[in-house]
């Protein structure tokens, strides 16, 4: 009953207060969802939904990156001023998709966090082949230090030109990167990740990470 409240929350953003009363106490399903983020269970879900969509889906090499901004306007003690939206509070999702949008790793972080800042340690996260992969970005990624850390990890980061960085290079669009920006449009669907109502870091992220072992279920 806990588990189907949860996703009930999640899919509707429904108040834990305002849940029916056929599904219990509220109290004690949202007791029930945090006990379950200090376990780790919602992130074992994700882990093995991982492994069991890659078990089914042949390996490539291309993996895509991008974050996305949403509001949180109780998430004081961890979201950030976000500067795209008139520095509200707000917080991101960073995401790594495959060549079929299949969500590889996720993470969130306040609004304010520069999107180079990010890559290290969401690609840190997961396990990588063995053979080179290729990580597609946007502009906010094309930075000389993060090619060198993806260097590193056997990884050749494609990121589309950042004016800033220098005015003799020319523009250009990556491909296939677009799969990224479908896959948010996938999470959208979930009302509880369209705005971050959570005051938590941790319970967020467990909503993300429950959409996401949904969306690897799909797919394998």
């Amino acid at each position: 009953m806990e588990k189907s409240c949860i996703v009930y929350v999640l899919k509707s953003g429904i108040q834990w207060s305002l849940l029916p009363e056929e599904f219990g106490c509220p109290s004690t399903v949202h007791g029930t969802f945090l006990r379950w983020i200090r376990t780790g269970f919602f992130q074992t879900l994700f882990d093995h939904s991982r492994e069991l969509y890659q078990q089914c889906v042949p390996d490539n090499n291309w993996i895509a990156i991008d974050t996305s901004s949403k509001k949180a306007p109780f998430a004081s003690k961890w979201s950030g001023k976000n500067p795209t939206d008139r520095s509200k509070q707000g917080i991101k999702q960073i995401i790594i998709v495959d060549r079929n949008g299949a969500p590889i790793n996720v993470d969130v972080a306040a609004a304010n966090t520069y999107d180079s800042k990010l890559l290290e340690s969401i690609v840190n996260q997961i396990k990588l082949p063995k053979h080179i992969m290729i990580l597609a970005a946007d502009s906010a990624f094309d930075d000389k230090k993060l090619r060198l850390f993806c260097k590193e990890k056997n990884i050749a980061l494609i990121a589309s030109r950042n004016p800033r960085n220098s005015k003799d290079k020319h523009t250009f669009v990556v491909p296939h990167r677009w799969t990224v920006e479908r896959t948010f449009g996938w999470f959208a669907w979930q009302r509880s990740l369209k705005i971050c109502w959570s005051k938590l870091q941790e319970t967020y992220l467990a909503f993300l990470q429950i959409a996401t072992s949904h969306q690897l279920f799909r797919m394998a």
